[in-house]
């Protein structure tokens, strides 16, 4: 009786210590930008080989909502080298619904680094010179038809697009919520290729 007098206190102390707060424990952060940080450029009218660029740019300092003083987006993540994003392309079959369409042969390079597939991982580096992280990549639009991209998020809402630090070590991971001038509310930029 006397070894469980000391167990309880024990155990009650482990329970205590659990931390179920997995974004404390992988040191998580997320910022809603208030500025559109990814944009689809955009043309009137789409034809066959035609490329649909897409472009993000985060810069080093960045208005945080609610706060008057810039976070400084290096300094937070630890230098981190590159943000993150993802984004699709899907085509409308005959049956009415739609098909993911691979862009691995169809992706343009701009600045940044991407990996291709059924869905577009776009890597913004940083640049020193402007002082903020840059990505433009374009799809080559080989075939007509009716379209639309999505970005994979996060976000409770389809309309904002989530970019992600790749820190190194324990430095924060920064889940950065960005809207899009070009998305509907369900979160699609809807086209036509002729």
């Amino acid at each position: 009786m006397k070894k469980l007098k000391y167990i309880f206190p024990a155990i009650a102390l482990f329970l205590v210590a659990c931390d179920s707060n997995d974004d404390g424990f992988y040191n998580t952060e997320y910022l809603e930008s208030q500025n559109s940080l990814v944009n689809i450029e955009t043309q009137p009218t789409y034809n066959v080989n035609d490329v649909l660029y897409i472009e993000a740019a985060i810069p080093k300092l960045l208005q945080q909502t609610g706060q008057s003083n810039l976070l400084d987006i290096r300094q937070s993540t630890g230098n981190a080298p590159t943000f993150e994003f993802a984004y699709l392309l899907e085509r409308r079959n005959a049956a009415n619904t739609w098909d993911i369409v691979d862009v691995s042969d169809n992706f343009i390079p701009d600045l940044g680094n991407a990996n291709t597939g059924s869905y577009v991982q776009a890597f913004l580096q940083y640049n020193s010179t402007d002082e903020e992280y840059i990505f433009r990549g374009g799809i080559q639009l080989v075939t007509a038809g009716e379209y639309r991209i999505s970005f994979i998020t996060n976000s409770s809402t389809y309309d904002k697009i989530t970019l992600r630090s790749n820190s190194i070590n324990n430095n924060v991971i920064l889940n950065i919520f960005s809207p899009s001038l070009n998305l509907d509310a369900s979160g699609y930029y809807t086209f036509t290729v002729n």
